[in-house]
């Protein structure tokens, strides 16, 4: 799945730029490497982030008892929008700013002591529902542009990355007749990362064409109910590329 997500927008895009008649019309410009301003607007998906398990303590009874839960986030519909400026014909600056959601399909198991009978706990399965799962990312990049042709411009980029993830997070109580339930709380934190990518692009007009990117974001954030939640992952798409 991953694999297929990264090439998807470059293998389509690809087969795009082939066969596209307007390429010969705008033949000295229509790449944008001559035009410094680049502004890129995507849509796209983020590949499926690894499956979180979370624990949960609790006391009734008199004894102690425990809960276990597995969350497992689904793709991730994203949009993606970077701004950037050339310094020299080949070397630029930019900055990307990504935000997507996914639904988290989660289920608990819990441990729960025995009103009557002591060390004698039971185990019960819950359904702990769907919640979501946020990201944010600002993503700095130093930016080298390679055309390929009149007609088309590969930028290769990387550099740090600030994600922000947010994510419910269910949690087990019980009550003091001994029956458990999920509630959930949202939890949230911000971590540094790296990022790295590849961008084709091709201009139909002086200004205005589309193009397509890849993208590996990698980032580890720390929740209060789990640490090294892992975060960003493969990101692609495509959209609007604006040059000036």
């Amino acid at each position: 799945m991953t694999k297929s997500l990264a090439l998807i927008a470059l293998t389509g895009f690809f087969a795009l730029a082939g066969g596209a008649p307007a390429f010969a019309q705008v033949a000295s410009t229509s790449s944008g490497a001559d035009q410094p301003l680049f502004i890129d607007v995507n849509a796209g998906l983020a590949a499926k982030p690894a499956a979180l398990t979370t624990s949960t303590t609790f006391t009734v009874f008199g004894e102690s008892g425990a809960a276990a839960t597995r969350m497992e986030p689904g793709t991730a519909g994203m949009f993606d929008v970077r701004v950037g400026y050339r310094v020299k014909p080949r070397f630029g600056v930019a900055v990307a700013l990504s935000a997507g959601r996914s639904d988290v399909a989660a289920s608990t198991t819990a441990s729960v002591p025995s009103p009557i009978r002591f060390a004698s706990p039971t185990t019960v399965s819950l359904d702990a529902g769907t919640s979501s799962r946020r990201e944010t990312g600002l993503h700095l990049q130093a930016v080298y542009a390679l055309p390929l042709s009149n007609s088309l411009l590969l930028s290769i980029a990387g550099g740090p990355s600030i994600v922000h993830l947010q994510q419910g997070v269910p949690n087990v109580t019980v009550t003091g007749g001994g029956t458990p339930s999920v509630v959930f709380a949202t939890e949230s934190a911000n971590s540094l990362g790296a990022n790295v990518g590849v961008d084709l692009s091709t201009l139909f007009s002086t200004h205005v064409g589309v193009g397509a990117f890849v993208r590996y974001v990698a980032a580890g954030v720390d929740l209060p109910s789990a640490s090294d939640v892992k975060a960003g992952g493969v990101q692609a798409g495509g959209g609007v590329r604006v040059r000036f």
